[in-house]
């Protein structure tokens, strides 16, 4: 019994860290490599830096890569976590109902 609470314990720890790992709960602060815009003085337009050519340059990298599909992804990966984690309770807890139901001799 207590081996079965354990082990529902830890694959539950599991479970809680592998979404917090899905959802992108982590650590307090700028991602790494996140850089601060430059403010604009109040009052004056922005004006886009152009080469010598007169063209503008291409946009920077995106912040943030994620897309929708692996947005997606990671969203089915917590359900199906979540959806092992009750069915393994489940089943933990119908072995220690029928073991307290047959040592009682019904």
């Amino acid at each position: 019994m207590r081996v079965y609470a354990v082990v529902l314990s830890v694959l539950t720890v599991f479970v809680l860290a592998v979404s917090a790992v899905a959802v992108g709960v982590g650590p307090v602060g700028p991602a790494p490599g996140a850089v601060a815009a430059p403010a604009e003085p109040a009052g004056l337009p922005a004006v886009a830096q152009t080469d010598e050519t007169g063209e503008s340059p291409p946009p920077g990298p995106e912040l943030d890569s994620t897309t929708r599909e692996e947005a997606e992804e990671d969203n089915s990966k917590l359900v199906v976590g979540v959806a092992a984690a009750i069915l393994l309770g489940i089943v933990l807890w119908g072995r220690w109902y029928r073991k307290k139901r047959s040592e009682s001799g019904g």
